[in-house]
């Protein structure tokens, strides 16, 4: 009885290994995957091999794969091998991301490209520049097919392969409108959803998104990722960063597995109202009466923000939200501090251009007489709303 079954799987094998390996008139080619049983998104790669069968003629292959919505195919390699002028050799190689349930059809179509030995000279006689192509007649060959047995998940995942997911941040307590720095970095082999990102939204939040990516590359295992998020997050209150979850499904042990970072609680300090004072110094000019006019006017200015700043620790209840962010503002010291202060306004008020002129003053090292001019349109803008 045991003789039986072996025969059957022998002959079975024989047969699974004929239909692969197929003969025609002008060549030999075989076709086959590195599994037949899969799950949605699964890398799948298939192998095509074909070798020269005539032995009077120089032959060239073409293999292209039939589209199809239910898979994605992406070729790796293809590299021809020439054993001697009439004895060549070509192999194929193609990554397969299925994208339904079911039984599914990767089909390719097959040809050839014929030329004489007479065609080839002909192609190559007189100088270089001369040179032509070789004129060949293509004949179609087959359309080999890859059936594969593709099932669903019972929990939907973010990736299918080996990946990892680390968050990094650069402290846990800053200053009302200070930026608190996070990266979270990705790598991987499989298929990743083009959907996922770490950090959407966040209620009462402003957050500031860069990202940083290596095109993936094909393997026979699916694509290779390097990705890197970048946030700045800019409030005045206390937040707890939430954690991140990566769900993946590792192909390899048949497991779904969870990369999860970790919750940090953020504490935010309010700004001291008594310190915001306003020491910015004037641009040099000439030694005039205006300027001893200009100095006394200010010591009154000075003064007077002085004894108003003292007065606001008396009665914070008296000031509307609105008058505090203004005199946040006035008593910005340096341009980077104003920028840090208007940011979390970006929600409330239009001052997208304000934003853009003080990067200019801090990152660029502009000329910045405009300081105080940039100080008074922004109250401008804020009042008026």
């Amino acid at each position: 009885m045991k003789n039986i079954h072996g025969k059957i799987v022998l002959l079975t094998l024989l047969f699974v290994v004929h239909l692969n390996a197929i003969q025609t008139k002008y060549c030999d080619y075989s076709i086959s995957s590195s599994k037949q049983n899969a799950v949605i998104n699964e890398p799948v790669s298939i192998s095509f091999t074909t070798r020269q069968k005539t032995k009077d003629e120089v032959m060239f292959f073409d293999l292209k794969p039939l589209p199809s919505e239910e898979y994605e195919i992406i070729s790796i390699k293809e590299k021809r091998h020439e054993f001697n002028y009439h004895d060549a050799k070509k192999d194929f190689e193609f990554l397969v991301i299925p994208k339904k349930e079911g039984i599914i059809k990767i089909m390719f179509d097959f040809r050839v490209r014929r030329a004489s030995d007479d065609a080839v000279a002909q192609a190559y006689r007189g100088s270089r520049d001369n040179v032509k192509s070789i004129p060949t007649i293509k004949v179609p060959i087959s359309k080999p097919t890859i059936t594969l047995n593709i099932k669903s998940l019972k929990k939907p995942v973010d990736a299918v392969g080996e990946f990892n997911l680390v968050m990094s941040i650069d402290k846990i307590k800053a200053s009302s409108y200070d930026k608190v720095n996070i990266v979270y970095k990705l790598q991987g082999r499989g298929f990743l959803d083009e959907s996922f990102e770490p950090i959407k939204n966040i209620d009462g939040i402003s957050i500031f998104r860069g990202e940083k990516k290596t095109e993936p590359r094909a393997t026979q295992d699916g694509y290779i990722y390097q990705k890197e998020w970048s946030y700045a997050l800019v409030t005045s209150q206390n937040y707890t960063l939430p954690a991140v979850t990566l769900r993946t499904y590792n192909y390899r042990n048949k497991q779904l597995i969870n990369k999860t970072t970790e919750i940090k609680k953020v504490q935010i300090t309010p700004l001291d109202m008594a310190t915001l004072l306003d020491d910015e110094e004037l641009p040099k000019s000439e030694i005039n009466y205006k300027k001893y006019i200009e100095y006394f006017y200010n010591i009154l200015i000075f003064i007077g923000g002085f004894l108003f700043a003292k007065l606001l620790t008396y009665f914070p209840n008296n000031i509307s939200k609105k008058e505090e962010c203004c005199l946040a503002i006035k008593n910005a010291k340096t341009p980077k501090e104003l920028l840090n202060r208007i940011l979390l306004l970006l929600q409330k008020y239009p001052l997208q251009h304000e934003v853009e002129a003080l990067e200019e003053l801090v990152y660029k090292s502009t000329s910045k007489e405009n300081f105080n001019s940039l100080k008074k349109q922004i109250i401008k803008k804020i009042e008026e709303s």
